[in-house]
């Protein structure tokens, strides 16, 4: 019997390597949450693309890899909206999610990319009004 010992250091992989924790990272982004929602949904923006090119060279497993990061990262887009009667834009966000969500869950069967096309371009509109508001409100320098 085999026992395959190695520890997460050990293993080389590079499509991970962007994916290492960082304490101070993290820590920096804890203290800008709207930083962190712009990099998520440019994240989401960036594994479509991804899962864009994977479909068009007909790598499946790896489309499905880059679909599977977008939905987390939608989830965790969810999990940061304030649902309440004040926050009615939290509410149109959430459906703005669920749509996305849904057409990226399309998207792992269809033959061509409508629905997977779709999702990009609602999670890059969002990213950038989300980029235009924190360069409005001097979140973010006007050239980044």
């Amino acid at each position: 019997m085999t026992l395959n010992n190695n520890t997460a250091n050990d293993i080389k992989a590079p499509i991970l390597e962007e994916y290492r924790r960082s304490q101070e990272a993290e820590k920096h982004l804890s203290e800008n949450p709207r930083k962190t929602v712009l990099l998520l949904l440019q994240g989401a923006v960036d594994k479509g693309n991804l899962a864009k090119v994977c479909h068009q060279s007909h790598a499946l497993v790896e489309k499905g890899f880059h679909l599977g990061r977008m939905t987390t990262i939608l989830d965790a887009l969810r999990d940061r909206l304030s649902l309440t009667k004040d926050t009615p834009l939290a509410f149109d966000l959430e459906e703005l999610y669920r749509y996305a969500d849904q057409s990226i869950q399309e998207a792992v069967f269809e033959k061509d990319t409508f629905y997977l096309d779709s999702a990009i371009e609602i999670l890059t509109e969002l990213r950038d009004a989300w980029m235009e508001m924190m360069q409005q409100t001097g979140q973010l320098p006007a050239d980044a």
